[in-house]
């Protein structure tokens, strides 16, 4: 490889190692501000469904929920419920109400027969404790099964100019200093100008347009808020978090990621390009540069052809292949243009026989079709007048009740029954001719030893016919029925074949008669 040629090939490696080194950095930029836009929309959207199914969930305690939270905002301090409670003991809390319930108001239902407020004060705390374990394990089951950091429910208030939220479930599990029970009802002032979402869930009573970011314990979080309505009226705000930290990280991982990909295949590029550019160019000169010397020692021809191949573009090194290799590119060309129209015009004949082939078959059941036939009629009717020996005959065959095999079950089974017809015609008459001319009609032509066992055939036909009758394994489309006439060529009163033809037609009607009394679908 000369000087000039790793002068090139230095140059080209320095300018696409800057331009790929360029294209990552923007790429990288570019990603990782889209990726930040789409997995801060996709949080919102995954904190707005766990916000919504919460919602749900509790909307669809009706008033039981109403009841729950009117008992709790006036009794939490009293309520002793164990910060390590679990599912049995929520259950446990379930059964102790449901005791209590049926041991006062034995046969009645809360809400229908006997009003929360009139229950005695046991019953209702032992309610409003079995309430409280259910739907704090409901918000700790949503925040492990989608994956967000804390989940609750508040009641903002106004107090004393001061606005503050009112937890009713919290996700946080602390002991009262005073007995070590659940530690309930925490109040904090939540201004409005830090906390703008879920003041505003609860002022128009709809879900928050975007979330409130905070820095707390869990760090720094995007908070979503919707209200819970019940019954039309406001009962509080459901809140979820999700640690912006593990949004960011998950941005850059995606994004370093991505970089890492496109940086790979950037280099591969690379590679192949100047791969290309070796191949495409460089080592053309030098191929060039040898044919020239070798033509010029030898005086060979061939040394000509292979010049003549390097000229693939209007570059100049397809020019200088041209300039010396012209006269026998022009007589090369030249005979190349005959053996190519040469192989045009075998093409063009084999697609002319492959389009009349397939003019003469039927596109359903791949057997001649009519136009077949009426170039078989044709040529029959040149024997009659010619060969005094002449003998053949014709079957008319029609299969039955094909209108309602399509309209009871669809032409795609009617087309099943015309196939299956089909099979047995041709297995049958082997040796003849066999064409579909319409729907559901077939014409075999009976030559030689068809001919003379037609009526064997035609018995064989029928029983055929008979025992897919009898077969109750079969779909109704795949128990065919046809009629079947046959019509030997008389040269006494049969000056065509279209007498012969309609004779069988009338045969074949005649049978369809017979049978049509004989055989429902």
């Amino acid at each position: 490889m000369g000087k000039h040629t790793e002068s090139l090939l230095f140059r080209f490696t320095l300018s696409f190692a800057l331009f790929a080194l360029v294209a990552l950095f923007m790429g990288g930029i570019i990603t990782y501000v889209q990726q930040n836009r789409i997995f801060k929309a996709q949080k919102e959207d995954s904190l707005q469904s766990v916000a919504s199914y919460l919602s749900k969930r509790l909307a669809s305690e009706g008033e039981e929920y109403v009841y729950f939270q009117q008992y709790f905002i006036n009794h939490f301090e009293d309520m002793q419920i164990p910060v390590d409670f679990s599912y049995s003991d929520e259950l446990n809390s379930k059964i102790k109400f449901e005791t209590l319930f049926n041991a006062e108001y034995a046969g009645k239902k809360l809400g229908i027969d006997v009003a929360f407020n009139d229950m005695s004060e046991k019953v209702k705390e032992a309610f409003a404790i079995w309430k409280y374990e259910k739907y704090l394990l409901m918000f700790e089951e949503a925040k492990e099964d989608f994956g967000i950091i804390y989940a609750y429910s508040v009641l903002p208030t106004a107090k004393d100019d001061s606005l503050e939220i009112f937890y009713i479930t919290d996700g946080i599990r602390e002991k009262r200093e005073s007995d070590g029970f659940f530690y309930l009802g925490a109040q904090v002032e939540h201004p409005l100008i830090e906390h703008r979402c879920m003041w505003e869930a609860w002022k128009t009573g709809k879900k928050a347009t975007g979330y409130d970011i905070y820095n707390n314990n869990y760090g720094k979080t995007y908070a979503y808020y919707t209200p819970l309505v019940i019954n039309g009226q406001k009962t509080c705000v459901i809140g979820v978090e999700v640690e912006i930290a593990n949004v960011n990280k998950a941005i850059l991982n995606n994004s370093l990621r991505q970089m890492a990909y496109v940086g790979g295949t950037l280099i591969l590029l690379v590679i192949a390009l100047l791969f290309y550019i070796y191949k495409r160019y460089i080592a053309k000169l030098e191929h060039i540069k040898a044919n020239v010397k070798a033509y010029t020692q030898n005086k060979d021809p061939s040394f000509a052809d292979n010049i003549g191949r390097e000229a693939t573009g209007d570059d100049e090194i397809s020019v200088l292949a041209l300039q010396v290799s012209s006269m026998i590119l022009e007589l090369e060309n030249y005979m190349k243009s005959l053996l190519e129209t040469a192989k045009e015009l075998r093409d063009t004949q084999q697609k002319a026989d492959a389009m009349n082939e397939l003019a003469m078959k039927d596109a359903l059941t791949g057997i001649r079709n009519k136009t077949s036939y009426d170039q078989e009629v044709k040529k029959l009717e040149w024997k009659m007048g010619g060969d005094e020996n002449l003998q053949f005959a014709i079957a008319m065959i029609d299969l039955n009740y094909l209108k309602r095999l399509n309209d009871t079950f669809g032409h795609d089974k009617g087309n099943i029954a015309i196939k299956k017809l089909c099979y047995i015609v041709c297995h049958i008459f082997e040796h003849s001719p066999v064409f579909r001319i319409g729907g559901d009609e077939f014409v075999v032509i009976l030559l030689g030893e068809d001919f003379e066992r037609r009526d064997t055939l035609c018995s064989i036909f029928n029983s055929k016919l008979e025992e897919i009758k009898e077969n109750t394994d079969l779909e109704p489309w795949e128990k065919v029925s046809a009629s079947i006439g046959i019509a030997v060529y008389d040269k006494s009163i049969d000056s065509n074949v279209d007498n012969v033809f309609k004779r069988a037609d009338k045969e074949m009607y005649q049978r369809k008669k017979e049978m049509k009394a004989n055989r429902t679908i």
